[in-house]
């Protein structure tokens, strides 16, 4: 075979290539098989035998000095070397266009090839239509890396060194780099040595990486050249790194060294103060300032040293640990998980998934997160509030790399179009908000939070690495409540969370009262307690807002129309209804369209007052409440108050009577 020769067009380069597709049947033989060398081209369908159809693009390829093809390396090559061993074909140097195409195009995690001639998904690959394809991409990679040498040069004498089969030219490997090299360097890349390879991935990952990390990582990763490939494909993430970008995931699973040495350079804190990159990145200060402009956390509540609860809960999430951190309601529990979330995605593209059970609340969590802090696709959440449309939307930003917090509903875990959206994705944590659901009164009410851990270690064995830490986070819960979420994770993922709580778990901010009331009074004393907290029905300017939660979904119905004849703008919400009827009631509530809105309570089981089922209700029901007021507050408004209702009821005798539990929240603007 000839040397390549710098500087050849793509089209004289095409013309020493033989490029390949063969379509393989589940019963491992050639069922259909295409191949182009220059201007001819070759068919071979309903193929009698596998080995007659290798023979005859055998003797096609007559000739050739590259073979080209999309995934050949793992696939078409792998089949011929099986069936005839023998074939002139495989002493051929390899151009694989799945290898090209993330140094081409970093920030597009997907290469499979476009087939846009078929009509329908259940139509057959055409094999030569599909080799036009590989050549049309390797086309646009080879014009990409042309036009990238040319405002960065040396960029591709990097990646051309990172592409070799062996440091002794006569020994082989599986991977078939060689011919991705030579093309490289038919693009202008030269061969470097060892040292001159170090200093251009420093020059071109200047500012973009710890330097200090990089000098300890990257000599010891291109040592070996099988890990070298990582390098290159690292390097051309860094390039685009910040911009919504994730290498495919193939590329973590053929060469696991790459989210190793990403994390190294760029997700490890050196713990050097004068580092010019983790001075800046590993500082959550800096990072609070940034994108949510606080000026420090809160120090209230504190820790038992007295500092700030929030940024210890912060700290240790930058620092990867499990942790299990209980605030009091507007404490800033939520920027605790966030925070850390933005700097691990910044970092190296992970992702973190925020398990919660209040669908109701994600949607705002989302669009609150992405208004403060400017980044209008840096949270989504997938639930049952969502259309397929705008379902299939979300799943395929996961895809691409577009967001750093996915909130989702526990049940989620039980897809698979769910799963197979984040297995293209790293997880950088899973964090589970209102964490007494894990408790033994909290999966009652939601059993697919039990799952949550079983799915986690399951997902993560399939993908072959150790599962991200768990982040659980709760308003309250005793002593008890602690051990158990513990242990849990302890038995199920070997976490070891470690416990931050404040000194004191008062909410100073919330009040209760309990009153008995007889079953057909109760719709008439819900009414006296709106109006004597919000307002009379008829006023254009209620005082707050008001949730009434009822233990089934055809109470809230019956609850809903009962107090719409007493006049107040009430709508009915539970899980029963489609969701663009969900939407449609949530907008409402929250543009204060809606003043009162009737849910299903959280809790399955009422009928002991003072059992679980009671606890369940009242618990989220504070949440609830805490956010209603925090959502509602406007700039302009000193305060605002905001009342939940939950009714729970017991049989006592022949009477059977309720209990009206009502828990207010009273807000000032920050």
């Amino acid at each position: 075979m000839q040397e390549p020769e710098r500087g050849s067009s793509f089209s004289e380069f095409i013309e020493r290539c033989l490029i390949l597709d063969l379509e393989v049947d589940t019963d491992g033989r050639v069922r259909d098989a295409g191949a182009l060398r220059g201007s001819d081209e070759l068919r071979i369908q309903k193929a009698a035998s596998s080995t007659k159809a290798i023979q005859r693009i055998d003797a096609f390829a007559s000739g050739a000095e590259f073979v080209v093809g999309h995934n050949i390396v793992a696939h078409d090559r792998r089949f011929i070397e099986s069936h005839l061993p023998g074939a002139k074909i495989l002493h051929l140097p390899v151009v694989d266009t799945l290898y090209l195409a993330p140094l081409a195009r970093p920030q597009r995690p997907y290469h499979a090839l476009v087939k846009d001639y078929k009509l329908v998904g259940g139509e057959r690959n055409n094999p030569v239509t599909d080799c036009r394809l590989a050549l049309r991409l390797l086309e646009d990679c080879w014009r990409i890396l042309k036009k990238r040498e040319r405002r960065r040069p040396g960029l591709v004498s990097v990646y051309r060194s990172c592409f070799v089969d062996s440091h002794a030219p006569e020994r082989d490997s599986s991977l078939k780099l060689s011919g991705t090299g030579s093309l490289l360097e038919l693009l202008g890349g030269r061969m470097l040595s060892r040292d001159r390879m170090v200093r251009g991935f420093e020059h071109f990952a200047r500012d973009r990486a710890c330097p200090g990390n990089l000098r300890d990582s990257l000599p010891s990763l291109i040592d070996e050249p099988s890990n070298r490939p990582a390098a290159a494909y690292s390097l051309a993430w860094l390039t685009v790194a910040g911009t919504e970008s994730v290498l495919p995931r193939w590329v973590y699973r053929k060469f696991p060294a790459v989210p190793q040495f990403l994390d190294s350079i760029r997700g490890t804190d050196c713990g050097d103060p004068e580092c010019p990159y983790c001075s800046v990145h590993h500082d959550p200060r800096g990072k609070l300032r940034q994108y949510f402009g606080f000026r420090d956390f809160r120090p209230a509540p504190t820790a038992s040293d007295g500092g700030s609860l929030q940024e210890r809960i912060v700290t240790r999430g930058f620092n990867r640990r499990p942790v299990l951190a209980l605030l009091p309601t507007g404490g800033g529990k939520s920027l605790c998980y966030q925070l850390p979330a933005i700097a691990q995605n910044e970092g190296t593209g992970a992702l973190t998934i925020v398990i919660s059970p209040l669908q109701a609340l994600m949607k705002d969590q989302v669009e609150n997160l992405n208004r403060r802090t400017g980044v209008g696709n840096l949270a989504a959440a997938v639930n049952g509030l969502l259309t397929m449309p705008e379902r299939h939307d979300v799943l395929e930003g996961i895809r691409l790399g577009r967001y750093a917090l996915l909130y989702v509903s526990p049940e989620q875990f039980r897809s698979r179009s769910f799963k197979a959206a984040i297995g293209q994705r790293e997880v950088a944590t899973w964090v589970f908000d209102e964490a007494h659901c894990l408790s033994k009164w909290g999966h009652d009410f939601r059993p697919d939070y039990l799952y949550a851990a079983r799915f986690i270690r399951e997902f993560s064995k399939s993908e072959g690495i150790e599962p991200a830490p768990a982040a659980c986070f709760t308003a309250t819960a005793k002593v008890d409540v602690r051990e158990e979420i513990v242990a849990h994770f302890q038995d199920a993922l070997g976490q070891e969370l470690g416990v931050i709580a404040a000194d004191r778990a008062d909410r100073e901010n919330l009040r209760y009262s309990v009153e008995e009331v007889l079953t057909p009074h109760k719709a008439a004393r819900i009414h006296e307690a709106l109006v004597e907290h919000i307002g009379d029905p008829s006023s254009e300017s209620p005082r707050g807002a008001a949730i009434v939660y009822a233990a089934l979904r055809k109470r809230t119905e019956e609850l809903a129309a009962a107090l719409r004849r007493r006049g107040w703008g009430v709508e009915h919400f539970h899980g029963g209804l489609d969701p663009p009827d969900k939407k449609r009631v949530q907008d409402a509530f929250i543009a204060g369209e809606v003043p009162v809105r009737q849910c299903p309570s959280p809790s399955l089981d009422f009928r002991n007052a003072s059992g679980p089922g009671k606890s369940a209700s009242a618990a989220t029901a504070c949440g609830f409440c805490s956010w209603v007021g925090r959502e509602r507050v406007s700039p302009g408004e000193r305060s605002l108050r905001s009342e939940v209702t939950a009714e729970t009821s017991c049989v006592s005798g022949s009477r059977r009577t309720s209990a009206i539990s009502r828990t207010s929240w009273t807000c000032a603007p920050d």
